[in-house]
């Protein structure tokens, strides 16, 4: 009896420690996987870091970039990244202030139906003239620049007619109108001869003009050959200034040498 009794004790202790020894066990921690967040898309925006006037021309130092959530450039009616196309001559058309996120609808470029009449001052007026593209002188002309416009005539003879001078002893070479914006260029081929296939290429200058200059130019067409250069100073203005006999020494002139025919010209 007195055995049983102890065996029933024995085994009531060996199961209760296993109950504390297993209760004693930690717990394994559950590790929750957590799921990558998902970068919201951004949309490119350029902003103007400073005030623009119409008709000014922009460029990069003008603007910052900056990055719009998708949610951000949705409220703003803007579904992509906003481009510019920086081969261009960009043109605002209207006033832009400091802040404000430049697009292409407010931009004009050469050959774009507003851009002459944004571009252009108030009291101005366009003035086309074609010339050879050899009459454009160094090739360095471009939209935007400031060129000078001479004349070369002679008494006797319309050089705008005539292809050669005939009246080489009146011939001069005098400045007409300085320092004037080329506000658009147009090159075009043409046909000389038939023959040879012979092509010369004509500039067509869109010229930023005041009603005065604009009077000169017109008649100056009429009457004379109309060479452009790029201009390098309204101070050098007079020094587009030569006749024939900076040039050849005519028979009724006083000569030391019969023979010399080009003067000498020394630069200091």
């Amino acid at each position: 009896m007195n055995s049983k009794v102890i065996l029933v004790l024995a085994a009531i202790a060996i199961s209760v420690g296993l109950y504390g020894v297993t209760q004693s066990q930690p717990t394994a921690p559950v590790v929750q996987t957590q799921q990558p967040k998902k970068e919201e898309k951004k949309f490119k925006v350029w902003t103007l870091k400073r005030d623009l006037k119409r008709g000014e021309a922009l460029q990069r130092r003008d603007l910052v970039i900056e990055y719009l959530t998708e949610s951000q450039a949705a409220q703003q009616g803007i579904d992509s990244d906003i481009k510019l196309d920086w081969s261009k001559r960009l043109i605002v058309v209207e006033a832009l202030n400091q802040g404000e996120w430049v697009t292409k609808e407010v931009l004009t470029s050469p050959g774009e139906s507003d851009y002459l009449s944004t571009v252009a001052k108030p009291g101005y007026a366009p003035f086309n003239i074609t010339v050879p593209g050899d009459d454009v002188v160094g090739g360095t002309i471009a939209v935007g620049d400031l060129v000078d416009i001479s004349v070369i005539s002679t008494m006797d003879q319309n050089l705008s007619a005539d292809n050669t001078v005939s009246d080489i002893e009146h011939l001069t070479m005098t400045p007409l109108i300085a320092q004037v914006p080329v506000l658009y260029m147009i090159s075009k081929q043409r046909l000389v001869s038939t023959l040879t296939d012979q092509k010369t290429t004509d500039v067509t200058l869109v010229l930023q003009v005041t009603n005065r200059q604009l009077a000169k130019l017109s008649v100056a067409k009429r009457i004379a050959e109309i060479t452009v250069h790029k201009s390098i100073g309204e101070q050098f203005v007079d020094e587009l200034h030569a006749n024939s006999s900076d040039v050849i020494r005519f028979a009724d002139e006083r000569q030391t040498t019969k023979t010399q025919s080009i003067k000498e010209y020394r630069f200091n």
